[in-house]
């Protein structure tokens, strides 16, 4: 990762480390040992993408080859891979060294995607399905543009991974809007609520089932832009709301949970943008 990022070592070392990412991207390629590259923490891959771009630039056929395996292997991995190699020029621009497979990738998720919404479903695979906010039914959280699940990684860490790990019972609050807003009286809160709730169906809470932090509420910290989950008391940090727009709103703040396409593994509370989020079965 140094040769990658520091110019006299990429100067020197490059082909080095070139060897050894191919090396590792094809081992990582094969069989069970694929979620290796999904895993990848965000800043290495962007590191990783600006380093095979670097290298696609010197135009040499026998590393455009290899540059290119590489890239296909990296696409196929995760929507995040994909992403930062759409957005890298010599790779994935108009005239890029992936630009083809990677259009070709994209319309294969367009046409599985049109064919689940033929189904009447609103997912890319077939199980879990979307499902409808009740009382005590387990879900499961994906992002839809990252297609990545929000996971309980301890009482205040909550992150977003490749695979279903965290499972939530789903409680429904009777409490309205109008009730809600009267019953807020911090002032520090108040001056957060800079999005007005969200026209929906009745809130509801998230209550973990799993380790770790079992049969505690996901919610927020007093950072407000912070998830976590270490309440076993259900307060009004812990609801939330699913909008028309399947955006998911904090109700104590009025932010809604955001996942930067560039840190797909991070998940926040924002005020100015939203993510779009689908509620899965867990059976």
């Amino acid at each position: 990762m140094s040769a990658m990022s520091g110019e006299a070592r990429f100067t020197n070392e490059n082909e080095v480390a070139f060897a050894l990412l191919r090396k590792g991207c094809r081992h990582s390629a094969c069989g069970e040992r694929a979620s290796a590259l999904r895993e990848v923490i965000p800043e290495q891959q962007q590191l990783i993408v600006s380093f095979l771009a670097r290298v696609a630039q010197r135009r040499r056929r026998s590393c455009l080859r290899r540059v290119k395996e590489l890239g296909e292997i990296l696409a196929k991995a995760s929507p995040s891979w994909q992403h930062l190699l759409e957005n890298a020029e010599p790779l994935g621009g108009a005239s890029g060294l992936l630009s083809e497979e990677l259009q070709a990738l994209s319309a294969k998720v367009e046409d599985a995607e049109g064919e689940a919404g033929g189904r009447g479903h609103a997912v890319l695979h077939a199980l879990p399905t979307v499902v409808r906010i009740e009382d005590e039914s387990r879900v499961f959280l994906r992002e839809r543009r990252s297609q990545r699940y929000l996971s309980i990684a301890g009482p205040h860490s909550v992150v977003m991974t490749e695979l279903p790990v965290s499972l939530f019972i789903c409680h429904l609050d009777g409490q309205g809007a109008s009730e809600f807003w009267s019953s807020c009286i911090e002032a520090e809160e108040a001056r957060l609520k800079t999005r007005s709730l969200i026209d929906g169906p009745l809130s509801f809470a998230l209550e973990h089932e799993g380790l770790p932090s079992h049969r505690h509420f996901l919610g927020s910290r007093r950072i407000f832009t912070e998830l976590c989950c270490s309440s076993q008391r259900l307060g009004r940090r812990e609801l939330f709301r699913l909008g028309k727009d399947t955006s998911l709103q904090h109700q104590c703040t009025g932010m809604c949970l955001y996942v930067d396409p560039l840190g797909p593994q991070k998940v926040v509370l924002s005020a100015e943008k939203s993510s779009s989020w689908e509620v899965l079965a867990a059976i």
